[in-house]
């Protein structure tokens, strides 16, 4: 590879009113609600559906002021009304006394809150979380029946519950049909009944056990003696109706009744239990529900407190339409710093292919140029409204950027940014809402005032994201080129472009260029004048692989940029994808980068779909391929098949700006299917689906995503391993148990792990609190690994049990790599001790017989009489 021109580093920075959520809690109640009605819904459900979902929202916002004990309801509330609806009079009745506009720019629906689904195999609402405790979920997903049929109708209960995970990172609290992690039964080791996984405060006696109070009055007379039989019977009479159980709100099936989060033993409310084996003990630490949502930043350090509500505390709702195409608005730096390695001629050019291929037909387009000595921001295109092809190409001949940047050096990006939320302010201005912004300049002038910008651009109201291109593009050394796609039926027509970053330097031989059909047949290409590419347009192409095949040019230097867009078919899905990071909380610096894909047709998830990120590195530091999973194992993958892929990202090599772009693929080597469902209630360790369809094959690219790392790059491996989350004891033998879990990784979910440490507790608590403490430690074996032990290997060991007093004890166990980094300790698993070594018995089960004729006599020889580490690769 060669390296080409130096493209500096383009800064585009997008400015919208919201983020990915622009929920606020204000004075108790949440603003900016933002729910997305579905386009498919019958013409004769609308008005039922949108009334339905206003009484929805009234009666959740009674019960969250009551789950959240005053602090906080729902105050204001969008909905976001498709285009295709039509005018709101011809099916809406309140639309008289209804605000109804046409959206801004930034209420999109991809960053909605609440999705409401019209398909009917969606028939269960659910929350789509993708992060762990305490963090904010994707979105909500209400099917319509959900709001139509009565039997199915969401309560108000029910939408708090949903909320509650969506908005404070809890999780369910009950148990799930046929899940093994988060069983809906469990039984405690020593007791003869199983109990219901939940949080729930139950009475003196189960009410089954009631019969003509009896049982009240048998207690009662165990306390007071026979004497005091007439009183007990007195007293007992309808004492077991007046005995409720209180459960949990987080419990997803109980009815609605139950409004409170689990708290401590002493509370009014249900008690938390850390014994039950639910979604939110495991991934919160067996921290009680209540106990997390006030960790929220909606109500930490004081904020929002529990107050009288104003007397009108009733949600308010408000409508806009969607918008076809956006409005935007891009300011471009013409500082003489643009002329270096050739910068203004690559934004030039970009800015052409912008606005002959990007922008979408009916956008609205304004252009201001910045930079020299006196900083002057000079609008230079005040509206161009974006039509066919002719109407581009003449918007491009006026040549509407300037021939040449500036002589003078300086420029302030906080100064031009200001100055766009000055237009976009101003009531004379032609964006009748807040455009989406874009900024070109160079990384000289975003480092002295990055900070500065984003601290200003918060302080006004709105949220911004930065795209930092590569300092490098590549070109290939090979002569001839050649590239493949695969085209699906989920498109009508496409567009292919391919085009150097320069006007000055065309780097492909015309008569070269072609593209072959899946049929073997050369279509050429048409050539663009405004623009240095060629490009072809195909109605209803063929579904197949087609390939582009060039020539470059005698000595060119310039990269060749390939790009294939596509119009879908209006009646199918399209099948979509999109990449985002996260920084992980964490002592040491770089902070781990957490990786996301989302993969889905519709709304419904893609399982078994192949994901890829690529991730490069600044100062040209080569690229990171990282395989994301679906597979619910650990903390970053918390639910297996949801349509969510994700890894860790700590491989930093230097400071700067890391880009990560996503290639997904499916059908071809894989068996990727649209989930649809959910099926039953969602979500325990993975989605519960109704009915599987193929996808056939497609591939997809989503991103760049970019993370700037500050410093702290080269420390000798800071990160520890993942958190085991299913250790469990797979079989007992008399006085040997064997303990099963799946490995982690040696940096969180990469590698393998040295070792493993497993323990043994009397109390659970002393998990958390003193896992290395060798004083409270009744059993303790470190167990070595090897190299086939990666992430997502099931594990095996088999472990004698202690000779220690009679009674129930817990085992952990926690993974460690070769620099002594140890992981959070893994779920407890409750082992019941006779406090007895029993004589080792004759058995049928082949296994067995070999498990325990070699166990030792004393469990201090532990590491004499440890048999086996069986692996066995985990079938998906």
């Amino acid at each position: 590879m060669e390296k080409a021109f130096f493209v500096s580093v383009l800064i585009i920075s997008v400015l919208y009113s919201v983020n990915a959520t622009n929920i606020k809690l204000t004075s108790n109640g949440y603003n900016d609600l933002l729910i997305a009605l579905d386009p498919n819904t019958l013409p004769r459900d609308r008005a039922a559906v949108v009334n339905n979902i206003k009484n929805l929202l009234q009666e959740s916002s009674s019960v969250l002021t009551t789950s959240t004990k005053g602090r906080a309801f729902f105050r204001y509330t969008t909905f976001l009304v498709p285009r295709s609806w039509g005018d709101i009079q011809t099916w809406y009745r309140g639309a008289n006394n209804t605000p109804f506009k046409d959206v801004e720019a930034v209420y999109r629906r991809e960053y909605a809150d609440v999705v409401i689904t019209a398909d009917s195999s969606n028939d269960r609402p659910y929350t789509l979380h993708q992060g762990g405790c305490g963090k904010e979920a994707l979105r909500i997903y209400i099917p319509v029946n959900s709001l139509l049929v009565n039997r199915q109708k969401i309560s108000g209960r029910e939408f708090v519950r949903l909320w509650s995970e969506f908005r404070y990172g809890v999780f369910p609290e009950s148990g799930f049909e046929g899940d093994e992690k988060y069983p809906a039964e469990y039984r405690m080791p020593g007791e003869e009944a199983n109990k219901t996984t939940g949080c729930r405060t139950e009475p003196k006696q189960l009410q089954d056990d009631c019969d003509e109070e009896q049982v009240c009055r048998r207690e009662c007379q165990e306390n007071c003696g026979v004497q005091c039989e007439l009183r007990c019977k007195e007293e007992c009479k309808g004492r077991c109706n007046k005995e409720p159980l209180l459960s949990s709100l987080m419990d997803q099936n109980l009815p609605n009744s139950a409004t409170l989060f689990c708290e401590g033993r002493l509370s009014l409310g249900p008690n938390h239990n850390p014994e039950s084996p639910t979604k939110h003990n495991l991934l919160c630490n067996e921290v009680g529900t209540w106990f997390t949502v006030l960790r929220s930043t909606d109500f930490t350090c004081g904020r929002n407190k529990a107050r009288k509500l104003p007397a009108n505390s009733a949600p308010e709702f408000q409508f806009m339409r969607e918008i076809e195409a956006p409005r935007v608005l891009v300011a471009v730096d013409i500082s003489s710093r643009m002329k270096e390695e050739n910068r203004y001629a690559l934004v030039k050019n970009a800015f052409s292919h912008f606005v002959t291929t990007l922008l979408p037909s009916g956008s609205e387009l304004t252009v201001v140029t910045f930079g020299g000595n006196d900083n002057v921001t000079t609008i230079i295109t005040p509206h161009f409204v974006v039509g066919d092809d002719e109407s581009r190409t003449s918007y491009l001949e006026g040549q509407p950027l300037p021939e040449e940047p500036l002589n003078e050096e300086n420029s302030c990006v906080f100064c031009v940014m200001s100055d766009i939320i000055e237009i976009v302010r101003t009531k004379n201005n032609s964006f009748a809402s807040s455009p989406i912004a874009i900024i070109l300049t160079t990384t000289q002038y975003l480092e002295q005032e990055k900070h500065l910008l984003l601290e200003g651009v918060q302080s006004n109201g709105y949220s911004s994201n930065l795209l930092i291109t590569q300092e490098y593009l590549n070109t290939l050394d090979e002569d001839n080129i050649w590239f493949e796609f695969f085209w699906t039926k989920v498109f009508q027509r496409f567009e292919d472009l391919n085009f150097g970053p320069c006007f000055q330097l065309i780097p492909l031989a015309y008569g070269n260029t072609k593209l072959i059909d899946p049929q073997g047949r050369a279509m050429p290409l048409r050539k663009r004048e405004i623009v240095p590419s060629w490009d072809l347009h195909i109605e209803n192409p063929e579904i197949g692989t087609y390939t582009l095949k060039t020539r470059r040019k005698l000595g060119a230097k310039s990269p060749v940029l390939v790009s294939v867009y596509g119009s879908r078919v209006s009646s199918e899905e399209p099948i979509t994808a999109r990449v985002w990071t996260e920084v992980l909380p964490f002592n040491a610096s770089p902070r781990p980068i957490q990786i996301y894909a989302e993969v889905r047709k519709g709304n419904y998830p893609i399982r078994n779909a192949t994901v890829v990120a690529y991730v490069t590195h600044p100062s040209n530091g080569g690229v990171s391929v990282i395989p994301l999973v679906d597979d619910g194992f650990g903390n970053i993958d918390i639910t297996k098949n949801d349509g969510i892929y994700s890894h860790y990202f700590t491989n930093f090599t230097s400071e700067g700006f890391y880009n990560v772009i996503v290639k997904i693929k499916g059908g071809f080597d894989d068996n990727p299917v649209v989930l649809k469902g959910p099926s039953s209630n969602c979500c325990g360790s993975a989605f519960p689906w109704s009915e599987q369809i193929p996808t056939g094959e497609f591939l997809r690219q989503a991103g760049p995503a970019s993370f700037e790392v500050l410093s702290g790059c080269g420390q000798e491996d800071p990160y520890p391993p993942s958190k085991v989350t299913d250790l469990r004891i797979s079989k007992t033998y008399d006085q040997i148990v064997v303990v099963q879990w799946t490995a982690v990784g040696d940096d969180f979910d990469t590698g393998v792990a040295s070792s493993y440490e497993l323990k043994l507790f009397r109390n659970r608590s002393l998990i958390r609190h003193r896992f290395s403490d060798p004083e409270v430690q009744l059993y303790s074996d470190t167990i070595d690994t090897t190299p086939e032990a990666e992430y997502g290997v099931t594990l095996q060991h088999l472990m004698t049990i202690p000779n220690t007093e009679r009674g129930l004890y817990y085992l952990t166990i926690r993974a460690v790599d070769e620099a002594g980094n140890g992981g959070e300790p893994s779920n407890a698993v409750p082992l019941w001790i006779e406090g007895t070594t029993a004589a080792i018995q004759c058995s049928d089960d082949p296994t067995a017989e070999k498990l325990t004729s070699s166990a030792g006599k004393h469990a201090s020889h532990l590491l004499d009489i440890m048999l086996a580490i069986i692996i066995a690769i985990h079938l998906l």
